[in-house]
């Protein structure tokens, strides 16, 4: 029997919702669960806990302060954080980053680095570039399976959701993808985020003239010696008890915890640097 451990914090929830999601998840595939919270749940991020959860599903938002009518601040890892993250990294352990978790540790390009891309509430600087504040849109879309074949997407079959979408940076260079949306990528359809949380309500802007947003859902990762699969959707209880994002959850925590996926990220590692 696998023990998933599931972490949340730092941004809102639909929270009995979404545990329920995880708890059928985990009933039907014979798992055992615990769910913990940020800041206390970051103690289960340290290399002296590798081994205690087959797979941690991080659907949480360490690192940044947001308050409506203020400017969102990033904030830390301190040094102890960061490195026992790396540290952990290095044992294997295996990832499920969820939606919001994108942006977690905004001020740690490093962290980005590890889950394959990065949310940014705020502007900064990532792999060597000055970049705007990210943006977002919800409303429905199709969410369809980009490698079939790969065991995350066994069994499932285009979907619609009513959920958010991101106007962010992604790397591909790092990531294998395996999900995508139909919806529009035109960056005048993403409110910019920084402007809204900034003001406490939108003034208006938008990504327009950012380019076009990517239509990625979902792909795998290696961070140190960890599998990581990454899903973008989860925003709310509608795809919380859609099935096919069940199955997609549960697909993901099996594989990442399994052995194919543990071997090839010992197989081939990366490094995931100090802030």
């Amino acid at each position: 029997m696998r023990r998933l451990l599931v972490i949340t914090g730092g941004h809102r929830v639909a929270i009995d919702e979404f545990l329920g999601s995880i708890a059928s998840v985990c009933t039907d595939r014979d798992w055992v669960w615990a769910h913990s919270t940020q800041p206390s749940a970051q103690r289960w991020l340290r290399p002296e806990n590798a081994g205690q959860w087959d797979a941690i599903l991080l659907h949480d938002l360490p690192g940044l302060h947001l308050k409506r009518g203020e400017p969102p601040t990033p904030i830390g890892p301190d040094h102890e954080v960061a490195a026992g993250l790396i540290e952990l990294l290095k044992t294997g352990q295996p990832l499920v980053v969820l939606h919001h978790a994108i942006a977690a540790w905004p001020g740690w390009e490093g962290w980005a680095e590890a889950i394959g891309g990065r949310f940014l509430y705020a502007p900064g600087r990532l792999r060597g570039e000055d970049l705007p504040s990210s943006g977002y849109r919800k409303g429905r879309f199709t969410i369809s399976p980009t490698a079939p074949k790969h065991p995350v997407c066994a069994g499932v079959e285009p979907f619609e959701v009513d959920d958010e979408l991101y106007f962010a940076p992604y790397f591909a260079d790092r990531i294998t993808p395996l999900l995508e949306h139909n919806a529009d990528l035109d960056g005048a359809a993403y409110q910019d985020t920084f402007d809204e949380v900034s003001h406490g309500s939108s003034t208006g802007v938008t990504c327009e003239g950012r380019g076009h947003a990517s239509p990625l859902m979902g792909w795998t990762t290696v961070a140190g010696h960890s599998p990581v699969v990454t899903l973008l959707m989860g925003d709310g209880p509608s795809t919380f008890e859609n099935p096919m994002f069940r199955r997609l959850m549960g697909n993901a925590i099996d594989w990442v915890s399994g052995h194919e996926a543990r071997s090839a990220a010992l197989a081939k590692p990366t490094t995931v640097p100090l802030p």
